[in-house]
């Protein structure tokens, strides 16, 4: 990680600039208070610390500080939120070559596709280039301003135009062979993309990383993408999604079709939290970045027997990665971008949405036929109970009735089957581990989140986080014992590993974990309530400490009250009673 672009942009942004941004916020003593946009409230709970340059809601308990919340807000990893903000600050970050050196010498590989969107576009407007193209999106119903609101362009037929034009912007040839624009011909370099309404694809960000082209002039294929490489990676990317992320957000669910004028016409239709999937078969990828705006996902893939199929595939990844979904199951022969073409479309795909079915009664009736004939029921049924063993019994337990009744079998013999598949995909698991010892198993996070900390305890670690002199004089023997929850620990811990406060966030940046951000807000924001001349330590510890006393004074008088306590538990608990009664 880049720790010196992260204290520039720390020291060049104010979180109140960047939060205002989003929320409205408004000057409340020496902080800023607004509505959290993290969940529903109609009292504001969320405050901004210029002084911290931290924020923290009471509400939900979020808090960190800028890169937190804009990895939170715009659904960003660290290293996308790094970028987002470093253009905002106006640092440059160190482009990166393809074995991931630092190479400052060559232009940004993401100015050059912006070059040739802007060429796209141009090319679109031209009245002779443009004009078949224009016609082409006429037809299709896609105004000039749809056009240019999804940025849409046109790839003239002629072999080197747009690198004909890059070359008059000095750009050489090995960036623009990297960026996926040109191939390497016998004689000379020609344009990749001829002939073909051009899609601009970006990333969660905004960043733009690759192009889809369909072709309407001449002969190829129907529609080819940006190849795999140093930008691009189609298993981790969404089209539209930086446009939808909010509107996913705000509706708590996605729409996801298969192709970019799907995507297109549902959006214009107003259906703006749709994103599509690059190709059929939706990755675990793709799913988390699904997950990080909404846990719930409506697929509307072609009604084509391999739409269809592709669907169950891509039900059970997300599913698997705890997304709720539902299928969207479109007439007959009907894409989502056909049917919302049609005068009455919008009716009829509200109607379809409005029946979507969740995965396991859609796989089921999918096999619904099969399952009622002799040859293909043993292979059908195999399928579905394969399918459905990957959900968690949770996910399961609603249809079991409906499953066995449909199987033939009584409800208990289907959990048993469904058992025994479990066991055996985790013994298959485990066996392939063993085989491939270096199989790469991811650990849970030490720090969950969903643990609730208590203030005082956030606000003792924020003392020690913000004064080295207190971490030098204080022994941890001291403070470990005033401390209960588990994340709160190993963050205290973290503070008195002999690390400076820079390497521990550095490393907790690295490792993906937004906890102590959190608890170091919320901690500063709870010492806020101190008075100027009032020591927040001295108040922390001894707030803390009095409460653990307490708590040890109640259970040690229980077992007084039932005969149960040793005598050194009996003089304990008269110790802690004259330390109770002396404050």
């Amino acid at each position: 990680m880049d720790d010196g672009a992260v204290r520039q942009i720390k020291e060049r942004l104010d979180i109140v600039d960047v939060i205002g941004d989003y929320v409205r916020l408004h000057k409340t003593g020496k902080n800023f208070r607004g509505l959290c946009p993290f969940h529903q409230e109609k009292t504001p709970s969320f405050f901004v610390s210029p002084d911290r340059q931290t924020f923290h809601c009471f509400g939900c308990g979020e808090g960190g500080d800028i890169f937190s919340f804009v990895m939170k807000i715009e659904g960003l990893e660290f290293k996308e939120a790094l970028d987002f903000l470093a253009q905002r600050a106006g640092i440059p970050l160190p482009a990166c070559s393809m074995g991931g050196k630092v190479d400052k010498s060559k232009p940004s590989l993401y100015d050059i596709m912006e070059r040739a969107l802007s060429f796209f576009r141009a090319s679109l407007k031209d009245v002779a280039s443009g004009r078949l193209a224009r016609q082409y999106l006429v037809s299709r119903q896609i105004t000039p301003d749809a056009a240019t609101l999804f940025e849409i362009g046109w790839a003239p037929s002629s072999w080197d135009s747009l690198w004909s034009k890059l070359q008059e912007e000095k750009v050489p040839f090995k960036e623009a062979l990297d960026s996926g624009l040109v191939l390497e011909g016998r004689k000379k370099p020609y344009d990749r993309f001829r002939g073909r309404i051009m899609f601009p694809i970006r990333d969660v960000s905004g960043r733009l990383l690759a192009f889809g082209g369909r072709i309407i002039d001449g002969d190829g294929a129907k529609y080819i993408n940006s190849p795999e490489g140093i930008l691009y990676s189609k298993r981790q990317n969404l089209y539209l999604l930086y446009q939808a992320k909010q509107s996913v957000r705000e509706k708590n669910r996605s729409i996801l079709v298969e192709g970019y004028m799907d995507a297109i016409r549902l959006h214009l239709c107003g259906y703006t939290e749709t994103v599509a999937s690059l190709g059929t078969s939706l990755t675990e990828d793709q799913a988390r970045l699904l997950k990080r705006f909404s846990n719930r996902c409506f697929i509307c893939y072609d009604s084509d027997t391999a739409g269809i199929e592709a669907t169950v595939r891509s039900m059970y990844v997300l599913q698997q990665n705890g997304v709720d979904v539902r299928v969207v199951e479109l007439p007959k022969g009907k894409d989502p971008d056909d049917l919302l073409s049609q005068e009455e479309g919008k009716k009829l795909f509200q109607r379809s949405l409005d029946k979507a079915l969740p995965l396991v009664l859609f796989h089921l009736t999918l096999r619904r036929t099969q399952l009622e004939q002799e040859e293909t029921r043993r292979s059908a049924a195999d399928d579905l109970l394969r399918g459905i063993a990957q959900l968690s019994p949770i996910d399961v337990a609603p249809y079991l009735p409906r499953i066995s009744a449909v199987l033939g079998i009584l409800p208990h013999e289907l959990q048993e089957e469904l058992d025994e598949i479990r066991s055996r995909n985790v013994q298959g698991n485990k066996e392939g581990q063993d085989r491939d010892s270096s199989f790469p198993i991811e650990k849970e996070k030490s720090i969950q989140k969903n643990e609730e900390i208590e203030p005082l305890e956030a606000a003792l670690i924020y003392c020690l986080w913000n004064d080295s002199s207190l971490r030098q004089k204080i022994h941890p023997h001291d403070i470990f014992p005033l401390v209960e929850s588990l994340p709160a620990k190993e963050v205290l811990a973290a503070v008195f590993s002999g690390h400076s406060p820079e390497r521990l966030e550095e490393h907790w940046r690295d490792m993906g974990e937004d906890m102590p951000f959190s608890i170091l807000a919320m901690g500063g924001a709870f010492c806020e309530s101190f008075g100027e001349d009032q020591d927040s330590w001295e108040a922390v510890s001894s707030a803390l400490e009095r409460k653990r006393n307490e708590q040890k004074f109640q259970a040690l008088h229980k077992k007084m009250l039932k005969g149960e306590a040793t005598k050194e538990e009996l003089a304990l608990y008269w110790g802690i009673a004259k330390k109770l009664k002396k404050r």
